[in-house]
């Protein structure tokens, strides 16, 4: 059966799903087990996808390891081993640069990230939004801090006093 994208995200949800009910078996000693089985495979693959990757660079194959990256399965595998070619600061403006009313960045650093969305109504599902992309393209960033942009309107004080003066002469 030929993975499509998604089939791939079905099977990584099923995997979480899996590995998180490890903790809620019976037998304490056997989901211990089968839970550093799995550290111990996924760090066994890190290395080989380490390998990889290195020999890629080495051998000036760096249109592959693109190509890799950009493969959404790879990309995020190369994510959870800390292999992905792009550094989190340009996942970071190209996850954002995805959204809708891309926000603005403000701050990013290796962990966190600063933005600032349009503000008024809606801005919640627009936070909602760039913690998911955040999530998807650089699941290193622990700390998603989100702006609303909140345009003010200014109204002249001399404007104020003008209305106020037509209120008192319609008056009288």
């Amino acid at each position: 059966m030929s993975w499509d994208d998604e089939h791939a995200r079905r099977q990584v949800a099923l995997a979480e799903d899996l590995l998180s009910g490890l903790d809620a078996l019976p037998d304490g000693a056997a989901a211990a087990r089968a839970a550093e089985t799995v550290e111990t495979l996924v760090g066994l693959y890190g290395e080989c996808l380490a390998r990889i990757t290195a020999r890629l660079a080495e051998h000036g194959h760096g249109d592959a390891l693109r190509a890799l990256a950009d493969d959404e399965l790879v990309g995020h595998l190369l994510l959870v081993h800390d292999l992905h070619p792009d550094p989190v600061e340009t996942r970071v403006r190209d996850a954002l640069a995805a959204l809708p009313n891309s926000p603005e960045v403000l701050e990013v650093t290796t962990t966190a990230v600063r933005v600032r969305v349009a503000g008024g109504c809606g801005s919640g599902g627009a936070e909602q939004a760039v913690r998911e992309a955040l999530a998807a393209r650089a699941p290193e960033i622990e700390d998603v801090r989100v702006d609303a942009g909140t345009e003010e309107t200014l109204i002249p004080v001399d404007a104020l006093f003008r209305n106020r003066a037509r209120v008192g002469q319609g008056a009288g």
